[in-house]
This record gives C-alpha cells, structure tokens and sequence, in this order.
C-alpha cells in the first residue's frame, strides 16, 4: 500500500492526489481536534484557514493557499472531490493535466481573493458582523466546472434519472444550485465560487485568444515544487583528451521537432473546435486515441 501511495505521487495524477491529500487532512485535523482541543476545529483553522479581516490576512498571508486544503465538514470535503473527479477528469483528458493544476490553483486563489475583497468593502460601508472563515476547495473545483462546460459545452454525460444531458447545462445547473441561490447562507462561500467561476470563464475567454494563464501558472508551481526535489547527481567522464569533466546533456530542439510540434498544436485546437461544435461523440475513432496519447503525454 505505501509503494502505490508512492506511486501516486511520482506519477502524473493530480486528481488522485488531491482527493488523497483533502481526504486525509481532514481525517488527520479532525483526530488533532477531538485529543487536543475539545473538539474544536478553531485553533488549527486560525493558522490555515482564510480569514476575512485584511489585517488578519496579513499576519497569515499563506492561508490564501492552504484554505483550499480545509473543509468544514465531511459532506464538504466528499462533495467538492467528487465534483472535482467527475470534471477534472473531463477538463484533463481534453486539455492535460498542466492545464488542470493551474486552473485548480488559479480558481481558488481567484476565490479567496474575491472573498477578502468583498468582505473588506462590506466593512468599509459600516458592516462590523464580518469576522468569519474561508474554507474549502470549491472555487478551485467550480473554476474547472465553468471552464469544462464552457470549452465543451456539447459533451454529453450520462445522468441517473435524466439520461443524456449536455456539459454545459450540468455545469450551469451546479453554478446556480451552489451559488447564485439564498446568499444568506455561506455568503462567504458564494463569494468565492463566484470568484472561481469568474476564472474560469476568463480563462477559456483568454484561451480563444491565444493566453494560456493556466499553462502558465503551472510552470511557477512546477518550479516551487523544484525546490523540494533532489537534485541528479553531476557524474564525471574523461574527455577526449583524457581529462575529466562534468557531463552536461545540451540538446537545442531541431527545425523537425518544432515543426512537429506545430503539427500537433493545430490538430488538437481542431479537434476541439470540433468538439466545441458538435460534441465529442462526434469524434472519429482516430481523433478519440489522438486526444488521448496527448493527454498522457501532458
């Protein structure tokens, strides 16, 4: 069991990854809860959730980041998993996982940082009642829904009792039920899916236009995550002249290679123009396997 838990995390599952890490921080906030403070959820929350004063913000300007990895409850944190399985895993056979971790962590940042925004407008108009706590992935996981059904509004899924329905109203359904309905309830939370939703939609906007923000927020995170990684061992080889030197593999990518890579790019943005318009059962045989050892590939 530990070597596939290992496995996890080497290989390229993100959903997987996150559902694991969701899922077992809230086993392990809730054990560190009930033996060390009575139950209480609060002093841990304190230190990682998002708070919605700016000047508690400041003192704790990572919980923009780690509030995403808190939940409120158990019906919380399986609802948000699930809905990130079922679209995560539309949006990154299509688009590739890359694409999948940026806009995951673009949309609940997004979130967060509509949440403190209006909370902290709601003050400076007189409102005093405001010192609550944001938790949970649902912005990141409603920016991948609005992104999924705006991309591929014409996929169809399959529903118990309802049969064969199209992305794009699953996804407007989710928006409306989870958001936009009874704002006095977990106002914060409908900020921030409001502010994840709001990602999602610029982002497939900017993508038409050639801006790939999530592609690129992916290669800040991949880097972060270089920080944490060993680096490979410099091994030593003698030279011609037999002195030693550092081997240093140098490779500059050829004319064939980057007109290839040319080739690859404008069949894909075919095919999902394609699926855009006419729904991805429309796919032959051959664009299906194409999208996915592309996707693989990611």
């Amino acid at each position: 069991m530990l070597d596939d838990l290992k496995n996890l995390f080497k290989g390229n599952n993100f959903i997987g990854q996150m559902i694991l890490i969701n899922a077992s921080l809230f086993v392990l906030i809730n054990i560190m809860s009930s033996i060390f403070f009575n139950g209480s959820e609060g002093p841990i929350f304190s230190w990682l959730a998002l708070p919605s004063a700016l000047t508690e913000f400041i003192l704790v300007p990572w919980t923009l980041l780690t509030y995403m990895f808190m939940h409120g409850g158990l019906w919380h944190v399986v609802f948000n998993m699930y809905m990130l399985y079922w679209f995560g895993r539309i949006f990154n056979d299509f688009m590739g996982e890359k694409r999948l971790v940026g806009l995951y962590f673009l949309g609940g940042i997004a979130g967060g940082a509509a949440y403190l925004l209006i909370y902290n407008l709601l003050f400076l108009a007189g409102e005093s009642n405001i010192n609550v706590i944001l938790v949970g992935s649902s912005a990141a996981v409603m920016a991948i829904t609005i992104a999924a059904g705006l991309r591929f509004p014409d996929y169809t899924i399959h529903l118990m009792f309802f049969g064969a329905v199209k992305l794009k109203y699953v996804a407007l359904v989710i928006f409306i039920l989870s958001t936009v309905l009874d704002f006095s309830s977990n106002m914060g939370g409908k900020i921030a899916h409001l502010g994840g939703a709001a990602m999602g939609y610029f982002y497939i906007k900017g993508l038409e236009k050639g801006s790939d923000y999530a592609l690129s927020f992916y290669g800040i995170y991949d880097k972060f995550l270089g920080l944490f990684k060993q680096s490979p061992k410099l091994r030593v080889v003698p030279n011609d002249h037999g002195k030693k030197t550092t081997a240093k593999a140098k490779s500059k990518p050829s004319t064939a290679a980057s007109k290839e890579n040319l080739e690859v790019q404008a069949k894909t943005d075919a095919i999902l123009d394609k699926i855009s318009k006419s729904g991805y059962e429309n796919l032959t045989k051959e664009e299906k396997d194409f999208l996915f050892k592309l996707s693989n590939k990611q």
